[in-house]
C-alpha cells in the first residue's frame, strides 16, 4: 500500500509538472501573441495615419490644381480678348488711315479712342502705332510731321534700310512717340516676325520705361486692305503698312487679375517665360520659394505666339494643416485593436476553459455511456436470469394445470401462474423502456382488424368492471378502415395500459374507448365554429334529472367528448352523410391514416400538482397510489414512447374527483383488400352474416350508450331503431299483430336502468295478450343488457336472455345464435389462432437445444402438446453431431447462451455443413446422378430469455431464421413456427 501510494503521488506530481509546463508554455505563447498584437495595432494605427495624411495631401493637391488651372485659364482668356481687340484696332487703322485721303486719324483722335476703349484691353498699359517707312521717305516724313525720329536711346535715327516711327500713341505710352521701333534690337525682331506671320508676337520680359515693372511688348502687323486671305510671306511683307504694338505690365496686370479671385491668399503664383527652358525668365511672383511647401503645380500658358512659351507655377503659401481625423482616427483604431485583442484574449481564455470543460464532459460522457452499457448489460443479465427460472415455473405450472387436480389445487396453480405472468409483464415493461432508451425498439408491419383488437382488450377487464358495476364500452367510427397495417401487439400494449389504468382508478360511472380518424376529428372541430354547435357550447351539460349525456350519466373530464360532438361521428351518417361525402373521399386517397384513440373514465382523476409528472417513469401521482391501487408507474411512460414511435403523441385531460381522458394518436397504413385473404399474416376475425337484415328495437334513454350498442349490432348487419322509453318500444313493434312480418322487429333490447317491473306493466300485458291469442310466434325476443352478473340471475325468468356488458360483436353473435336458433355455417378455423398450431407441428421432428434441463422439459412439453416429436440435447456440439446432413429433423429450437459453444456459433457451423452438402448435391445433380435438387436448410429458431442483446438482426447474422423469447407464449410460438415449419417435410426428406 505504501509503495503504491507513493507511486500514485509521484504520478500526480508528474502530472502536475506536466500541467504546469503546459500552462507556462501557453502563458509564453500568450505573451508573444500580446506583443505581436500590440505591434500590429501600432502599425495599423500608423498606416491609418499615413493614409489619412496622404488623402489630405491628395485633396490639397487637387485643390491647388483646380485653383492654378482656373487662374491660368482666366489669364489666357483675358489675353485672347486683348489680342482680338488689338487686331480690331489694326483693322480700324488700316481702314481709316490708308483708305482715306487725307487720313481720318490723327494723334488726338487715336489717343481719345484708345483711352475710351482701354477697358476692352485689360492686359495692355497702352497701344501705339508705328508706320513703316523707307529711307527715301525719311526726309519727307519728318518735314511733313515737323519732328525728327529718334532711336530708343533718344538719339537721331541713323541711316538704315527701314524705319518704324511711332505716329499714334495712347496717352499712357506717350513716351514712345517719335521713336523708331526699328532701333531696338528686340523690337526690330518682333516687327519682322509679326509681319511675316500675321500673328501677334511677344518680346522677352524687360523693365518697362514708364513703370520699371517687368513687361512684354505685343506687336501686330497692320496690312493694307488689298491683302488676300491666303497671302504668302512675301506678299505680307510687301503689304505691310505699319505696326501696332502694346505694352504689357505683367506684374500689375496679373496682380490685378488674381486679386479678384477667392483663395488668392492661400496660394503663391509665379509666371515664367520658358522659351529658353534652361534659363526661365520670371515675369511675375516671388523668386524665393518656401522649401517646406512641397506641393507645386505648373499650368502652361498660350498667348498665341508660337515662338514663345509661358507657364504659371502655383504652390501653397503655407503647408496644409494636418486634419484632426488624422489624429483621432488612428487613436480610435488603436483603441479598437486593443479592445479586439482583449476580446480575443478573453475568448482564448474562455476557449481553454471550455475545452477543459469539454474534455471533462467527454470523460463524463464516456463514463455515462459505459454506465448505460453496463445498465443494459445488467438488465439483459437480470432479465435472462429471471426469465430463465420463470420459464421453468410457468412451464411447469402449465403442465400441472394439464393434469387431474382438485378444485383447490387447480385454484392454487392458476393463482401462481397468474402471478408469474404478472411478473413477466412487469419485466417486459422494464425491458421495453430500456430498449426504447437505447433506440432498439422496432415496430412490426402486420395487417390487423382494429375493431376485433379493441374488443379483445376490453374483454380482458370485463370481470373486474362487472364486479364494480361500471359501464365499459368501445366505439370505433365507421370511417376507420376495417383492416390497417401496423404493429397490433404494441397498439394493444398502449390500449391495455390506458384501459387498465382507467379501470384501476374508477369506482363508479364508466370507461369509454373511442376510436376515430384524426382528420375527421379536426374536420368536426372545424364544423363547429369556436367550439360551438347550433349556437351552444360543445360542453357536457346536465339533463333535467341532473345526469349528463355521457355513457353512464356521470360527468366526464373532457368536454369535447360530449354527445353534441360525439354524434357527428356516428356510423349511420343520418346527420352528416351529404356534408362529409366530399371530404372523406379525399381522405381515402392517402395510404396512411392517423388514428385518434381516447380512453375516458369517471374515476378519481389526477391531482393538479402531479399532472406534470404523469409520464415520468416509476412516478406515481402520490405516495398512496401504489398502496391503494398498485402498479409501478411505468405503463404511461412506455405508452408515450410507443405512441411517439408510431408517429403520434399522447395527452390527457384530468379533473380531480371527476375523471380523466387520455388521448393518443398513431399513424397506420390502409391494408389492401387482398391482405385480408392472407390468413398467415392478417390478424382479423370474420363475423357471421346470418343476422344481416334483421331488425331490432333498443330501449335506452342515454344517447351515447345507445349509439355504442347500435354500433355493435350494426357490425352484425342488424338494423336498430332506438327509442327513449318502454312505451315507444311497444309502439315500435306494432299493435294487435297488424305489422307486416317483413317489418317486424325480431329483437327488443332493453337497458337495465330502463326496465322497471313495477311500472312497466304495459309490456307484460301486451306480451300476455299475444300469447293468449296464439300469436306467440310474433313476440320479439326480449334481451336485457346489464353490467353485473347479479342482475343476470335476477331477471333471468322475465327475459329470453340477459347479456352482460361489455358488449362484443362476437359474444352478441354467439348469444343470438342460441336465442334465435340461427344456423351459422361452420367457419374455417382461423389459421392465426394458436389452436392451429397443432396442425403445424403434428408429426414434425423438432430438436431442442438448451443447457438448462428445466427449460428442456418445458419446451419439450409445450411442443409435444401440439403433436410434435421432440428430441432434446444439452449442448451445441451435440446438436451439430445430430444435424449432419442427411437428418430427419424439421426444425431446431436453439438456446443462444450455452457453455462451450453458444447457439450463434452452433448455427454458423450448421449452415457451413449445409452449404457443403448442397454443393455436393448440386454437383451430383449437374452430372445426372439425381433428377431433382432440393437444398438443405433447417429452420433454426433462437430461444433466449435475453430480449435485449439477442436481437433479431444478430440472429439473422448468424444464420438463424427466427426468434422465440422465454418463457414460451402460445401466440408467439405460433407466429414463429407458422412462417418456417409449414412445408418443410419434403425438404427435410
Amino acid at each position: 500500500m505504501g509503495s503504491s501510494s507513493k507511486l500514485g503521488e509521484g504520478m500526480e506530481e508528474k502530472g502536475g509538472r506536466v500541467g504546469m509546463g503546459k500552462y507556462a508554455a501557453r502563458r509564453g505563447w500568450r505573451r508573444l501573441a500580446a506583443v505581436a498584437w500590440l505591434v500590429a495595432a501600432v502599425a495599423c494605427s500608423a498606416a491609418v495615419h499615413w493614409q489619412l495624411r496622404r488623402e489630405t495631401m491628395e485633396r490639397a493637391e487637387e485643390r491647388l490644381v483646380s485653383m492654378c488651372e482656373e487662374r491660368a485659364r482666366m489669364l489666357q482668356e483675358q489675353f485672347g480678348v486683348t489680342v482680338n481687340h488689338v487686331h480690331a484696332l489694326a483693322i480700324l487703322i488700316s481702314t481709316f488711315h490708308f483708305e482715306k485721303n487725307p487720313s481720318a486719324l490723327d494723334q488726338d483722335t487715336f489717343a481719345k479712342y484708345t483711352a475710351r476703349t482701354s477697358f476692352e484691353r485689360p492686359l495692355l498699359n497702352g497701344v501705339a502705332y508705328a508706320q513703316r517707312l523707307f529711307p527715301h521717305e525719311k526726309e519727307t516724313f519728318e518735314r511733313q510731321h515737323g519732328w525728327i525720329m529718334r532711336t530708343m536711346n533718344r538719339e537721331g535715327a541713323p541711316l538704315q534700310d527701314e524705319y518704324a516711327p511711332v505716329i499714334f500713341s495712347q496717352d499712357t505710352v506717350s513716351y514712345l512717340a517719335r521713336m523708331d521701333m526699328m532701333s531696338g534690337e528686340e523690337d526690330r525682331e518682333n516687327i519682322l516676325r509679326a509681319r511675316e506671320t500675321g500673328k501677334p508676337v511677344l518680346t522677352n520680359p524687360f523693365r518697362l520705361l514708364g513703370s520699371n515693372h517687368l513687361g512684354v511688348v505685343l506687336t501686330f502687323a497692320v496690312y493694307r486692305p488689298d491683302l488676300p486671305a491666303d497671302a504668302s510671306v512675301e506678299q505680307r511683307v510687301e503689304a505691310t503698312a505699319g505696326y501696332l504694338g502694346g505694352a504689357f505690365d505683367v506684374e500689375s496686370l496679373v496682380e490685378n487679375l488674381l486679386s479678384k479671385l477667392a483663395g488668392n491668399q492661400d496660394i503663391l503664383v509665379n509666371v515664367y517665360d520658358v522659351t529658353n527652358a534652361s534659363e526661365p525668365m520670371a515675369m511675375y511672383g516671388s523668386q524665393t520659394p518656401d522649401n517646406k511647401v512641397d506641393l507645386l503645380h505648373v499650368s502652361m500658358l498660350d498667348f498665341g505666339d508660337p515662338f514663345r512659351k509661358h507657364e504659371m507655377r502655383c504652390r501653397y503659401g503655407q503647408k496644409p494643416p494636418m486634419p484632426w481625423s488624422a489624429i483621432s482616427n488612428p487613436m480610435g483604431c488603436f483603441v479598437i485593436w486593443m479592445l479586439i485583442g482583449y476580446i480575443i484574449c478573453a475568448a482564448w481564455s474562455r476557449y481553454d476553459k471550455v475545452s477543459e470543460d469539454c474534455r471533462k464532459m467527454e470523460e463524463l460522457k464516456t463514463q455515462a455511456e459505459a454506465a448505460d452499457i453496463a445498465k443494459s448489460q445488467f438488465l439483459a443479465t437480470v432479465s435472462h436470469e429471471i426469465r430463465t427460472p420463470m420459464n421453468g415455473v410457468l412451464g411447469m405450472l402449465d403442465m400441472l394445470l394439464g393434469t387431474d387436480l382438485t378444485m383447490t389445487q387447480k385454484d392454487f396453480a392458476q393463482t401462481a401462474q397468474d402471478c408469474g405472468k404478472a411478473l413477466i409483464i412487469l419485466i417486459n415493461d422494464v425491458l421495453d423502456r430500456a430498449k426504447f432508451e437505447a433506440g432498439r425498439l422496432e415496430l412490426e408491419e402486420v395487417p390487423f382488424d382494429l375493431r376485433t383488437l379493441t374488443d379483445d382488450v376490453i374483454s380482458l377487464f370485463a370481470s373486474k368492471l362487472r364486479a364494480k358495476c361500471i359501464e365499459l364500452a368501445v366505439f370505433v367510427s365507421d370511417d376507420v378502415p376495417k383492416l390497417v397495417t401496423g404493429d397490433p401487439w404494441r397498439f394493444r400494449q398502449i390500449l391495455t395500459n390506458l384501459v387498465g389504468n382507467a379501470v384501476k382508478f374508477t369506482e363508479r360511472g364508466h370507461v369509454f374507448v373511442r376510436v376515430s380518424l384524426a382528420e375527421n376529428s379536426t374536420m368536426e372541430a372545424n364544423r363547429v365554429p369556436n367550439g360551438n354547435l347550433n349556437g351552444k357550447d360543445c360542453k357536457v351539460e346536465p339533463t333535467a334529472n341532473g345526469a349528463f349525456n355521457t355513457l353512464s350519466g356521470f360527468q366526464a373530464a373532457d368536454e369535447r367528448n360530449s354527445w353534441e360532438c360525439f354524434k357527428l361521428l356516428l356510423s349511420d351518417k343520418e346527420l352528416l352523410s351529404d356534408e362529409l361525402e366530399g371530404e372523406k373521399s379525399s381522405q381515402n386517397d392517402s395510404d396512411h391514416v392517423t388514428l385518434m384513440i381516447s380512453i375516458e373514465d369517471t374515476g378519481v382523476g389526477i391531482p393538479l400538482h402531479a399532472q406534470d409528472r404523469v409520464f415520468t417513469p416509476f412516478m406515481q401521482a402520490d405516495s398512496s397510489t401504489s398502496r391503494n391501487y398498485g402498479g409501478t408507474g411505468i405503463g404511461l411512460s412506455i405508452s408515450k414512447c410507443l405512441a411517439e414511435l408510431m408517429g403520434g403523441q399522447i395527452s390527457f385531460i384530468s379533473r380531480p374527483s371527476i375523471g380523466s381522458t387520455f388521448t393518443f394518436s398513431a399513424v397506420v397504413k390502409r391494408a389492401s383488400k387482398d391482405t385480408s385473404c392472407d390468413s398467415e399474416r392478417s390478424l382479423s376475425e370474420a363475423l357471421p352474416t346470418a343476422f344481416r337484415g334483421m331488425k331490432a328495437i333498443l330501449v335506452d334513454g342515454k344517447p351515447v350508450r345507445s349509439a355504442v350498442t347500435r354500433y355493435h349490432l350494426n357490425r352484425l348487419g342488424i338494423i336498430v331503431q332506438v327509442v327513449n322509453n318502454m312505451s315507444m318500444g311497444i309502439q315500435a313493434f306494432g299493435k294487435n299483430g297488424a305489422t307486416e312480418s317483413r317489418e317486424k322487429p325480431s329483437m327488443l333490447f332493453i337497458e337495465n336502468d330502463m326496465w322497471r317491473p313495477e311500472t312497466d306493466i304495459q309490456l307484460s300485458n301486451r306480451l300476455h295478450t299475444l300469447r293468449m291469442n296464439g300469436q306467440a310466434h310474433e313476440l320479439p325476443k326480449l334481451i336485457l343488457l346489464v353490467t353485473s352478473e347479479a342482475d343476470k340471475d335476477k331477471y333471468g325468468s322475465t327475459f329470453n336472455t340477459v347479456m352482460c356488458k361489455p358488449l362484443r360483436a362476437s359474444t352478441i353473435a354467439s348469444c343470438l345464435q342460441q336465442l334465435l336458433k340461427v344456423d351459422i355455417p361452420a367457419r374455417k378455423e382461423n389459421q392465426n389462432r394458436p389452436s392451429f398450431l397443432r396442425s403445424l407441428l403434428v408429426g414434425k421432428n423438432i430438436l431442442v437445444v438448451d443447457d438448462n434441463k428445466v427449460n428442456l422439459r418445458v419446451a419439450q412439453a409445450a411442443l409435444k402438446k401440439y403433436g410434435a416429436k421432440v428430441h432434446c440435447v444439452e449442448s451445441g456440439k451435440d446438436a451439430i453431431s445430430l444435424l449432419q446432413p442427411p437428418h430427419c429433423f424439421h426444425a431446431c429450437f436453439m438456446d443462444v447462451q450455452m457453455p462451450e459453444m453458444d447457439g450463434f456459433e452452433a448455427t454458423r457451423q450448421i449452415r457451413e455443413m449445409e452449404k457443403k452438402a448442397n454443393e455436393i448435391k448440386r454437383e451430383q445433380s449437374s452430372s445426372g446422378e439425381g433428377s431433382t435438387f432440393v437444398e438443405w436448410h433447417l429452420p433454426v429458431l433462437a430461444m433466449t430469455a435475453d430480449v435485449i442483446q439477442a436481437t433479431y438482426e444478430e440472429c439473422m447474422k448468424s444464420g438463424m431464421d427466427g426468434y422465440v423469447s422465454k418463457p414460451f407464449d402460445e401466440q408467439q410460438l405460433y407466429q414463429a413456427v407458422s412462417r418456417l415449419v409449414v412445408g418443410t417435410a419434403d425438404s427435410a426428406s
